[in-house]
């Protein structure tokens, strides 16, 4: 009730996110392990890890580029709630368990901050005056997501179509902020089909990119062998948008170490220079773009 919707999409979508993240640790164990729908895999997943540890931990990462520890699940944080055991310290705990795990697996700092507290700030008055407060609503927020199965809606697009639609209401309900992080689907859908004609591509730019959503809707134009292949950078001056741009490229099924998003104003600080190639700039196959033109002052 006293948050507005832009801090209420970065609970939302930030939640949302990790809970995908969740179920697809839990979905890349059963499928290794090869257990069947009707097993637990929860619970399995618990005992194979206390049994084969870092070992295990590997094999994920090696299928997702990322993993999640039991300890660390969102269904451990639901576990807790329905045992009256939950602590919001253990969501803190989870959320930068998860950047460690995913900085390590790439060797690089390109996720640190995922969860910074400008995106999930557990500690924000909006969410309660005290600490029992806050507990009580960061529990209600996390029961949205319990029964949904992310993996299986991620299957036809539907997760990723589902998260597109919700940045786009808080983006009408964030009026002239929208322009921060979110681009009309028409004018994507233009620029993408342009670009798509290069059947070729392999990196593709956007130095404002906001939430990401223009890269998505060049990558739907591509085929999937090129979906693949293709890099994906970016550069974002909000940080909280930015933090938005990494979760939703990687639900969107592009691995970590295909996607390279900074966090920096474009005007000022132009992309890193390739370190194989000084004073040269970086060169990308193509470069999309669709500037923030509601906020003021964007040049300042």
């Amino acid at each position: 009730g006293s948050m507005d919707a832009s801090r209420y999409k970065d609970y939302m979508l930030g939640l949302m996110f990790y809970k995908f993240l969740s179920d697809q640790t839990l979905k890349a164990f059963a499928n290794t392990s090869g257990l069947t729908k009707e097993e637990n895999w929860y619970e399995e997943y618990v005992l194979a890890h206390q049994e084969y540890g870092t070992e295990l931990e590997k094999m994920i990462q090696d299928v997702l580029g990322y993993f999640v520890r039991p300890e660390h699940l969102y269904q451990t944080w639901i576990k807790d709630m329905n045992e009256g055991r939950f602590e919001v310290q253990k969501v803190t705990d989870s959320l930068s368990q998860f950047e460690r795990s995913i900085a390590v697996a790439n060797g690089s700092d390109d996720f640190q901050g995922l969860f910074a507290s400008s995106t999930l700030d557990l500690t924000d008055t909006a969410l309660g005056s005290n600490l029992n407060e806050r507990s009580k609503n960061i529990q209600a927020l996390i029961r949205l997501f319990e029964d949904l199965d992310m993996v299986a809606l991620q299957s036809g697009d539907v997760l990723g179509d589902a998260y597109e639609y919700l940045i786009g209401q808080f983006a009408m309900e964030s009026g002239k902020k929208a322009g921060e992080f979110y681009t009309p689907h028409q004018v994507s859908e233009v620029m993408a089909q342009i670009v798509a004609t290069n059947s070729s591509i392999s990196s593709i730019y956007d130095p404002t990119v906001g939430s990401g959503s223009l890269l998505l809707t060049v990558k739907k134009h591509l085929s999937e062998d090129r979906q693949r292949s293709l890099n994906y950078y970016g550069q974002e001056k909000n940080t909280a948008t930015y933090n938005l741009t990494r979760m939703n490229l990687l639900l969107h099924g592009v691995r970590p170490e295909k996607m390279s998003i900074k966090n920096g104003d474009t005007l000022s600080q132009d992309w890193p220079e390739d370190p194989e190639r000084p004073n040269e700039g970086v060169q990308f196959d193509a470069v999309v773009m669709n500037p923030p033109y509601s906020v003021k002052n964007w040049n300042r």
